[in-house]
């Protein structure tokens, strides 16, 4: 079981790091940013599961990445980041360690996310803040296109999640409208995409008009 479990981490450290250069991971810095703001005067940050590390990138100093890929972590250490050998059921961390979480289309993979749930809980401080951003099942054809997949989320579901873990304060959002933003991105760069980001979280969200494939679930402790 461990050489499977080795293997399958080597295959998803080597998609990572052939995937998302060029425009798509100049997209992803920008997509960081719009949610790196929701962090703003947290001291500890810790992001399960970075990937190409755009979240982590947006705030080095601050922010802690826990990835089970030896080759993730071998590659974006040399590239100043933070990151630590880990996974979402053990990050590695102290009891009460961090006052912010974020982790990004990785729970959508666990087989047991209430224990990836519990962990968090357990190292977020008092008065901590956390998002999970996860898939939904609104295109379930193309939620199955990837075969790593195990399950996408409904809000319901979110919100049992987070309970059965121990938070009380929740809640589940879709995402902001992004239709048209790599659009925006390639033709008006990273400044103007941003601001598209904040306006359809502030203003198109009001019309109903959300991205409904992906959810967060936003946890207070």
């Amino acid at each position: 079981m461990e050489a499977i479990k080795t293997e399958r981490n080597s295959s998803y450290g080597d998609y990572i790091l052939r995937t998302g250069t060029g425009l798509m991971g100049q997209y992803e810095q920008v997509f960081g940013a719009f949610f790196y703001k929701k962090f703003l005067g947290r001291s500890r940050i810790v992001d399960i599961g970075p990937g190409r590390c755009w979240f982590p990138r947006q705030d080095p100093k601050s922010i802690i990445a826990v990835d089970n890929s030896p080759e993730l972590v071998e590659h974006y250490s040399k590239q100043g980041i933070d990151i630590r050998l880990g996974d979402a059921y053990n990050l590695g961390l102290p009891d009460a360690y961090v006052d912010g979480v974020f982790c990004c289309w990785l729970f959508e993979h666990l087989s047991d996310p209430l224990r990836a749930m519990c962990e968090i809980y357990r190292v977020m401080q008092s008065g901590g803040f956390g998002i999970i951003i996860v898939p939904t099942p609104h295109n379930i054809n193309a939620f199955y296109d990837d075969y790593t997949h195990i399950r996408p989320y409904t809000a319901t579901a979110l919100k049992q999640l987070a309970e059965d873990a121990g938070f009380t304060r929740h809640r589940e959002v879709f995402l902001p409208y992004t239709v048209g933003t790599m659009r925006i991105f390639r033709y008006l760069g990273p400044r103007a995409t941003l601001r598209h980001f904040h306006f359809a979280d502030k203003f198109l969200r009001r019309f109903g008009l959300v991205n409904k494939n992906n959810i967060a679930l936003e946890i207070w402790k």
